[in-house]
């Protein structure tokens, strides 16, 4: 029982009025009156705000960034402007390539440069030079390929004789074990000064191409008849994209084949007695569908007179003879002829080139002998103004070792002169 606290009369606990004295009885809880902050208080907790906000912002935009939309372009911007970063061909370099496709020989080394482009965007003009002043590292990677994909890449570095406007090339090594198709992700990194981290990435896909190789027990080919009819008739049975090997026997052929429908590489042989492989005839090469021939271990021997290589398709010497021609392969056209470890010998001229365009297969002429010619190597017209390198060339007993009318940078440092 409680009491009212106006009469004193007895009440129930839970009584809320008096019934004797008509009064309430219910005890009210004063409610404090919030007092008023001041307009200097709230100010100054306004203007701290502001500055934590600002410290927030400055402290986000100053900390590392990291560019990177998983494709072939980045964009970037410095004090300097706003750069373009981008993987792209060479005659493409403002248009990032995404995807790149690969054809390749079953177990077959090759090798290909990737090329890094930096463009400023506000004048449409390379700038990898200028860009590179603030960059501490360029690296590239490739991310989990296959198994059956073997390949690796070279530390990205500035290559100004091969290709001049990009700001970093890494040359591809790659190999296929297994018949198919694979894909490999390449990734350029650039680790700014600043500590910023700039990535582009390309998809490279490769496949393999289909390979054929014919031996003597195969098909007939121990007269230049039979084998030129050989090859004639490879045109109509094998149709697409192929690499064909033909293994050729120890014989001399009288004569030199034409090449006009689809490219074969021609491989010679040695029997014991030492006979090579042989043609005396002129040998020509006019398949224009943009592979290489390989001529590996054959012999080319004339008379003195004529061409012995004629070639308006790319062609590749190795371990090769040229010997006793007017003049002993000649690029016309829109070819290119290389060689390695060949002897061009007792010929008026050796290698000569009379090419436009850009058809450029490789420029590195390794270990070849030039000897006993008139001009061992006559440059009229070359499809680059990339050097032409010979590293472990030697020249002997040549009248001119080099008659280059249309002044193409060579390089012959590393070339021996007898």
């Amino acid at each position: 029982m409680k009491r009212c606290p106006y009469c004193g009369a007895a009440l129930p606990e839970e009584a809320s009025f008096c019934p004797y004295c008509a009064k309430s009885v219910n005890v009210r809880t004063a409610v404090p009156t919030l007092r008023r902050i001041p307009r200097r208080v709230r100010l100054g907790v306004g203007v701290l705000a502001v500055l934590v906000l600002l410290a927030l912002f400055g402290w986000r935009n100053a900390r590392p960034q990291v560019y990177d939309n998983g494709t072939a372009e980045a964009v970037y911007t410095n004090e300097n402007g706003t750069y373009q970063i981008c993987i792209a061909w060479a005659n493409t370099p403002f248009t990032p390539c995404n995807d790149r496709y690969n054809m390749a020989e079953l177990n077959f080394n090759y090798r290909y440069p990737a090329l890094l482009y930096v463009n400023h965007v506000e004048t449409d003009t390379h700038a990898g030079q200028v860009f590179l002043q603030t960059v501490e590292r360029v690296t590239a990677e490739f991310v989990d390929p296959p198994e059956a994909l073997g390949i690796s890449c070279t530390q990205p570095q500035p290559d100004a004789d091969y290709v001049p406007d990009a700001a970093c090339i890494s040359y591809v090594d790659y190999s296929i074990s297994e018949q198919g198709t694979c894909t490999a992700q390449l990734v350029f990194t650039l680790h700014m000064k600043n500590g910023d981290i700039i990535r582009v990435r390309q998809n490279q896909h490769f496949e393999t191409i289909p390979t054929y190789d014919y031996t003597p027990e195969d098909v007939p080919m121990e007269t230049l008849e039979a084998l030129q009819s050989f090859i004639d008739g490879i045109e109509r049975t094998i149709q697409g994209d192929a690499i064909i090997n033909i293994h050729l026997p120890p014989v001399t052929y009288d004569g030199g084949l034409t090449l006009a429908n689809r490219s074969v590489n021609l491989i010679g042989s040695t029997d014991g007695e030492g006979n090579r492989t042989t043609f005396t005839g002129t040998m020509q090469v006019t398949e224009q569908n943009g592979r290489i021939f390989y001529f590996d271990g054959i012999d080319f021997v004339g008379d003195g007179t004529g061409v012995g290589l004629s070639a308006s398709a790319r062609l590749h010497l190795t371990g090769c003879r040229v010997a006793g021609w007017k003049t002993g392969a000649l690029a016309y056209g829109h070819s290119w002829v290389n060689a390695d470890e060949c002897v061009f010998e007792d010929n008026i001229v050796g290698l000569q080139f009379n090419s436009i365009g850009s058809n450029v297969s490789d420029t590195r002429y390794e270990e070849n002998v030039f000897q006993n010619n008139g001009t061992a190597v006559l440059l009229e017209s070359v499809p680059t103004d990339v050097s032409m390198k010979f590293p472990g060339c030697t020249f002997a007993g040549n009248d001119k070792d080099f008659d280059n009318q249309c002044g193409q940078t060579l390089e012959l440092a590393e070339a021996t002169f007898q």
